[in-house]
């Protein structure tokens, strides 16, 4: 047996890469949909006030529109997303 062999074993394996699916599945998931209607909120109010229209009905349909399109980009999302197999798993009768 060489001295330099454990070495040889390290540098040959890989480096555990930090899974950020599930971050990014939270954050579309949960965050994405409030920020989404923050913004048609204001677009619906800047597009009222260029077509003369009522500010407040404009703000509605701008927040309304712009959740609709957050639930069709999150089943977008859902769809393509694929569940990493390797990832632990946490069951609640293990805490």
């Amino acid at each position: 047996m060489k001295i330099n062999q454990s070495e040889d074993n390290k540098e040959k394996t890989p480096l555990k890469k930090k899974n950020t699916n599930m971050v990014l599945a939270s954050f579309i998931l949960f965050v994405f949909p409030i920020v989404a209607v923050f913004i048609g909120v204001f677009l619906g109010q800047c597009t009222g006030k260029l077509i003369g229209a009522s500010i407040q009905i404009s703000r509605i349909f701008g927040g309304i529109i712009a959740f609709g399109l957050s639930i069709v980009l999150i089943k977008f999302f859902d769809k393509h997303a694929v569940m990493d197999v390797k990832e632990e798993k946490i069951y609640w009768e293990d805490l």
